[in-house]
């Protein structure tokens, strides 16, 4: 098998779309990914995509981002932001568990500091699935760890969120319960749509828990990276944060550009299952293997400027290319929840309406965070994952 890298951004771009090349990125995360939709392919791909694509509907995005969102992310900076020292990953997780359960279809039932702690726990086990192929150890004490996790995952969140989720399904079906008063999560569509998927309830759980991860550690990994950016950005110009996010269409193009720069995932990996030709003209045989460097297209000059490199967030870019480059994907793959995390990508200069403008939950959680005091803690430093591959931090000591 060959290995075949693709890296400037139209090339990467048509990359993406050519639908014979299969994810592969998570092939040794199965015990997890397996049939989840990211790992995907054709016919299932096409059918279970159309299904839950009907709960990421342009005014889901709006009724989530401006009346669900605020109370979630209140809630949980009321319960977690006790001290005036914090590491900002930390505490990106304990909103983003908060945000991905209620997208994912999953209840807080206690609504207790511990259960948090637990639901904490588990995403951080779990998502070892979509990282195992990258590890070069033992990985059998990682697979008993997620084996363990999607059981307890499933006795104690999936199983009674199921439970109250059909029940009012059965309301509504039979008229005693409005459309807007159904749950709007993953959880809820795969159950309306049950008879057409057929989903094994295994599978059901894997797919939950797989939003539920996939949510949390990519805006995590952003959020982090965004504020970092904006502290970096504001002190070499002497100007305060607050002056940023005092407009939260200009905050975005922060937030975009550092997605730009920082993907959450560097690369993508493809099989070929059927003979495909790039953009270059390279063939690429059924069964060689494309790796797709979107953190280097990411950054092409030929696209991007001269200082492609270099975070500037007030950057012009020509034609139709995304602020964010191609940081959520292309193709069958792109992100369903784009629009939620970055709100709605202007190009160019256009100036966001806020009547009928969504800015992202990035955004948002960082204009948040800087009203109410936060600033990088001069004492200690941040700090990334030495021996990871990836742009990663370890740690993000912040004040309040």
């Amino acid at each position: 098998m060959e290995i075949h890298r693709v890296s400037h951004y139209y090339d990467v771009e048509h990359a993406l779309r050519l639908n014979d090349l299969k994810q592969s990125l998570y092939d040794d995360g199965k015990i997890l990914m397996d049939k989840v939709l990211v790992t995907l392919h054709g016919d299932e791909h096409r059918q279970r995509r159309s299904v839950e694509s009907q709960l990421f509907r342009r005014n889901f995005f709006r009724v989530y981002e401006n009346d669900v969102f605020p109370g979630l992310l209140n809630e949980t900076l009321d319960q977690f932001l006790t001290e005036s020292s914090l590491d900002l990953k930390e505490l990106g997780y304990r909103i983003m568990v908060h945000l991905s359960l209620s997208f994912a279809g999953i209840d807080r039932i206690e609504g207790t500091v511990e259960e948090a702690d637990t639901q904490h726990r588990l995403l951080i086990q779990l998502g070892q699935a979509a990282t195992i192929g990258q590890f070069k150890g033992d990985r059998e004490p990682i697979y008993q760890e997620i084996r363990a996790a999607i059981t307890e995952f499933r006795e104690r969140f999936f199983l009674p969120s199921r439970a109250r989720r059909l029940e009012l399904i059965e309301q509504h079906r039979n008229g005693t319960l409005s459309d807007e008063d159904l749950p709007r999560d993953i959880l809820t569509i795969l159950l309306m749509h049950d008879t057409e998927l057929t989903m094994p309830d295994e599978l059901m759980v894997r797919e939950v828990a797989f939003y539920y991860l996939a949510a949390s550690h990519t805006s995590v990994h952003t959020l982090v990276h965004a504020t970092n950016e904006l502290f970096s950005w504001c002190q070499e110009r002497d100007i305060a944060p607050t002056e940023i996010v005092a407009k939260p269409n200009q905050l975005q193009r922060f937030v975009l550009e550092s997605m730009r720069l920082h993907p959450s995932s560097p690369e993508a990996w493809r099989r070929a299952e059927a003979e495909v030709t790039l953009a270059d003209g390279t063939v690429v045989p059924a069964g060689d293997k494309v790796v797709i460097d979107l953190q280097t297209a990411n950054r092409d000059a030929s696209v991007f400027g001269d200082d492609a490199a270099a975070f500037n967030p007030q950057r012009t870019i020509e034609g139709r290319v995304s602020p964010a480059g191609m940081s959520f994907g292309g193709g069958m793959h792109v992100c369903l929840g784009m629009n939620l995390v970055a709100g709605t990508v202007l190009r160019h200069a256009e100036e966001a309406q806020p009547e009928n403008h969504q800015f992202g939950t990035i955004t948002l959680i960082i204009k948040e965070l800087i009203e109410r005091g936060m600033r990088a803690n001069p004492d200690q430093p941040p700090e990334k994952i030495a021996a990871s591959e990836r742009d990663v931090w370890a740690t993000y000591p912040v004040l309040f």
